[in-house]
């Protein structure tokens, strides 16, 4: 389980294709940018890749991207340790800083289904910054390249991994963030493709 797919670690939530885009593309059509930017290897914590941007639309894909980092070690940390702050008050709870709409809520569920299955996640996945697939006032579309393979779901019982077998585990996946009427791009959409590799 993680920010960027749902599909079928035990419990298929299928992957966040269900966290549709909750805002409007806003003024201006979005800008295509350089797609043989070539993926870069680093891990999640790593900055992403400088792809040939407009100044003001690099500096909004960086604080996108910075946002998509903190959401995932929020997450990450949530699924390993099965705590998260279930406040009343959703804007006060810690992935909305980061994530909004059907997306925030397809997270929040995964990580209520391993509490009530009483699974937790080991491991770390790594996610790399592809390529910056367009850009506008309101919204920006990247891919990414996950490489789950050093990750698990297990049982908190038994230790045992609940996993299905054979799954890929290093594929691509296109996310989406919106800006918000706050100042902040928080991450609205996620589509994974585990029948491609990236």
């Amino acid at each position: 389980m993680n920010p960027y797919s749902h599909s079928g670690r035990f419990v298929v939530l299928a992957t966040v294709v269900a966290a549709t885009l909750t805002m409007s593309a806003g003024c201006g059509g979005p800008r295509a940018v350089d797609p043989d930017i070539k993926p870069n290897r680093a891990s999640v914590q790593s900055a992403a890749p400088r792809p040939s941007l407009e100044p003001e639309d690099q500096q909004n894909v960086d604080a996108a991207w910075a946002n998509f980092l903190k959401l995932n070690r929020i997450y990450v940390k949530a699924a390993q340790t099965g705590k998260y702050d279930w406040a009343p008050d959703i804007t006060a709870r810690p992935m909305y800083a980061f994530s909004g709409g059907r997306y925030m809520s397809a997270l929040e569920r995964d990580l209520g289904v391993l509490a009530e299955q009483g699974y937790v996640r080991t491991g770390e996945p790594s996610v790399a910054l592809r390529r910056v697939v367009s850009v506008s006032e309101t919204s920006i579309t990247v891919e990414a390249c996950v490489d789950d393979a050093g990750t698990d779901t297990v049982d908190k019982k038994t230790g045992k991994s609940v996993v299905a077998p054979k799954q890929n585990q290093r594929y691509p996946v296109t996310m989406r963030a919106g800006l918000y009427p706050d100042g902040a791009w928080r991450w609205v959409e996620s589509q994974a493709d585990r029948g491609a590799s990236c």
